[in-house]
């Protein structure tokens, strides 16, 4: 696996490497150019005294000069110039247009600047006439050479700089991170109530930080949800299971009649009734808190759903001889209607059993600013001491439980539900009867 700082001061040195291979490159294009010019001028300085004392009478050192014909064929040349110049075409063809031209040749493995231009007299048969003056450019390439290999050595100067600079600032850079990792590695899988320090100073840093502590958050609850459930289970499911035992055993004892093994059986069917519901709401809470169920959002009629969890409780309501009352609208919520219905469910359920027979359950619908379901039980209320603990798993007040009718997780599974979907469960109060209010937010 690369290291960051490396792979960042290599990408840093390679560009820096880049720009300054262009930096000498236009630079040295720029002196050329400029060299050009000078060698140019005097080219042209050199046409001016070869017009006014003829070919052969300039002998000036570096200079070599000799008459073309428009065919391009060398005439009279000066006298230190032993053999015919090579006529560059192109240049040829521009001076025949009357312009002055220059151009960049070889001639006798060295590379020669010439320039031609028309000549004020015509040959012996009467012929056009140009005059190309030319010289060396081995000067100029050695200024050339001079100037390039110090730059090429500044340039490799500089891509070593930027490396070093580039990886002592990627490593002071990365102190946050580093420390982030260190803080990280310390929290063990019994220590997930820790949190790794946000960093002030470096806004992309503490983002980073935030998220881990988020994720810290996310599974600290998964982990927390099933060491609960595990304790719950173990805990809630001995007794029905130590119930069952205990009937099946001591109906083993001795012979029974018909009558009486079906009294056992009624027994140990509601204690395995007992049990199911008991691991289904256990298991319902613990996927909700652990936000492994609830992400479907869906338009739904709140109204629907409370009228639907009211029906699937008549049996119920009906065996405690319990009426059950609705009232009011409450419209649309955004949310997951099968979790929903599992609240209003939990919600009317612990209503019924907390009312006395021939008691009354009310349900008021509301909408407003949120939508809201209260539910009130026709029972005695609750008492100051209860209050703090009333959404607590398997919180056992005063009120004896049925014995498989109920979990004891209604409550709890309906405030988890609640807070889910952006929303609440709180207990508001005696109305006589205990009541409850589930608020939630309105569809988008």
């Amino acid at each position: 696996m690369r290291s960051f700082r490396r792979a960042l001061a290599f990408r840093v040195a390679l560009q820096s490497f880049g720009i300054a291979v262009l930096g000498v490159a236009l630079g040295t294009l720029s002196l050329r150019a400029i060299f050009l010019s000078e060698v140019d001028e005097s080219l042209l300085e050199m046409t001016q005294l070869e017009g006014q004392h003829g070919v052969a009478n300039v002998l000036a050192r570096h200079y070599w000069t000799q008459l073309v014909t428009a065919a391009g064929i060398p005439g009279e040349r000066s006298l230190n110039l032993h053999e015919p110049l090579s006529v560059p075409a192109p240049a040829l063809e521009r001076a025949r247009g009357g312009k002055t031209a220059f151009a960049t040749h070889r001639w006798k493995a060295e590379t020669m600047r010439s320039v031609i231009v028309p000549f004020p007299r015509a040959g012996a048969d009467s012929q056009r006439l140009y005059l190309q003056v030319a010289t060396t450019l081995a000067p100029v390439q050695a200024r050339l050479e001079t100037f390039i290999w110090p730059l090429a050595g500044l340039a490799m100067l500089l891509t070593g700089l930027s490396w070093l600079v580039t990886w002592l600032t990627a490593s002071r850079a990365l102190n946050a991170a580093r420390s982030l990792t260190a803080e990280a590695e310390s929290i063990g899988i019994h220590e997930l109530n820790r949190r790794v320090t946000l960093p002030i100073d470096l806004a992309e840093f503490n983002r980073m930080a935030a998220a881990f502590n988020a994720l810290l958050d996310r599974l600290e609850r998964a982990v927390t949800g099933t060491r609960r459930f595990t304790a719950d289970a173990s805990h809630e499911l001995r007794a029905p299971l130590t119930v069952l035992r205990g009937e099946l055993e001591l109906a083993l004892l001795r012979s029974r009649s018909p009558a009486e093994y079906e009294e056992v059986l009624r027994r140990c069917l509601d204690e395995v009734l007992r049990l199911v519901r008991l691991a289904d709401d256990l298991l319902t809470l613990t996927r909700i808190q652990g936000g492994v169920v609830g992400g479907q959002r869906d338009s739904i009629e709140l109204d629907d759903v409370v009228e639907r969890a009211i029906s699937r409780k008549a049996a119920l309501a009906q065996s405690r001889e319990v009426t059950v009352e609705l009232h009011g609208n409450a419209g649309l919520v955004s949310g997951d209607a099968d979790l929903l219905l599992r609240a209003v469910d939990g919600l009317v359920e612990h209503a019924i059993m907390a009312s006395p027979k021939g008691g009354k359950v009310r349900v008021r619908l509301a909408a407003d600013h949120r939508r809201s379901v209260e539910v009130t039980d026709g029972g005695q209320g609750l008492k100051a001491e209860e209050i703090s603990g009333v959404f607590q798993r398997f919180y056992r007040s005063n009120r004896p439980r049925v014995s498989s009718a109920e979990s004891g997780l209604g409550l709890p599974i309906a405030r988890a539900v609640a807070q889910s979907h952006g929303g609440a469960l709180d207990y508001v109060g005696n109305d006589p009867g205990a009541s409850f209010r589930m608020s939630l937010p309105p569809a988008e």
